[in-house]
């Protein structure tokens, strides 16, 4: 599985069947195998998150399917495209071979701010996007707000969480330190705005769900700036499953 890092919450991900791009917006992709089915993820309209050039990909590529959440209008414009929508707390199954034996597995989350949060279980991994599913812990906000954004986004991990375990003892993955790794690879908001409160949505995701390989997002290529936030005490531990590469090949 290889992980390419575009811009923002853009993200990737490139597997032996197929290949998977999640909130793409801006700047460009790199090349994606013909031969692989393409699944193009959206979690919500914000112009950070969607654009209307995703549509230009079924020109380019034999097989492509959209699965975005049901409020991005544009949608409807295209009834040449293979779409699937989706809402909060939705769980479904796309074939993805003619007889049926494989699959793409999807269980969406309700966003604190827009859309979904996207849960996929294909080729024997799990990946986790979360679109704005995010502590939106805000200095200049009432502290009622702050602590309901916060809440909510846990009761959304914690749903996942047992969707996960429901599936039997196998599911219930441990990392070395004994937390949860239910989730192989991540892409979870450190979102700079939010100065000292930027990291509690990744500390959150770690105890709640944990993943092998987390990929910070929703920083707008300020790096730098959010690679500061991995000498916090709440994520400091997690720091060698925390990565910025925008390129990363994940063999286990």
């Amino acid at each position: 599985m290889k992980i390419t890092h575009i811009y923002h919450s853009a993200f990737l991900v490139t597997m032996e069947e197929s290949v998977l791009l999640f909130d793409w917006y801006k700047r460009s992709l790199p090349e994606i195998p013909a031969d692989k089915k393409l699944y193009v993820f959206c979690s919500h309209s914000h112009e950070d998150h969607y654009s209307p050039q995703i549509w230009e990909l079924q020109k380019k590529h034999p097989d492509v399917t959209y699965i975005l959440d049901e409020g991005i209008a544009d949608a409807a414009a295209h009834p040449e495209a293979d779409i699937v929508t989706v809402r909060p707390r939705q769980t479904l199954e796309i074939p993805t071979d003619g007889a049926g034996t494989a699959s793409l597995k999807i269980i969406t989350l309700e966003s604190t701010d827009m859309g979904v949060a996207f849960y996929i279980e294909t080729e024997g991994k799990r990946l986790y996007h979360a679109g704005d599913l995010n502590v939106w812990f805000w200095n200049d906000e009432p502290m009622e707000d702050n602590i309901a954004s916060e809440k909510k986004c846990r009761e959304e991990m914690q749903f996942l969480a047992d969707c996960i375990r429901k599936q039997g003892p196998d599911a219930d993955r441990r990392g070395s330190d004994g937390g949860p790794e239910l989730v192989d690879v991540a892409f979870v908001p450190l979102d700079y705005r939010l100065e000292e409160h930027a990291p509690r949505c990744i500390a959150s995701f770690m105890e709640i769900l944990g993943a092998a390989h987390v990929f910070p997002m929703h920083y707008w290529g300020r790096e730098a700036q959010v690679r500061e936030y991995l000498k916090d005490e709440r994520i400091a531990r997690y720091a060698d499953r925390i990565s910025f590469d925008s390129e990363a090949e994940i063999r286990d």
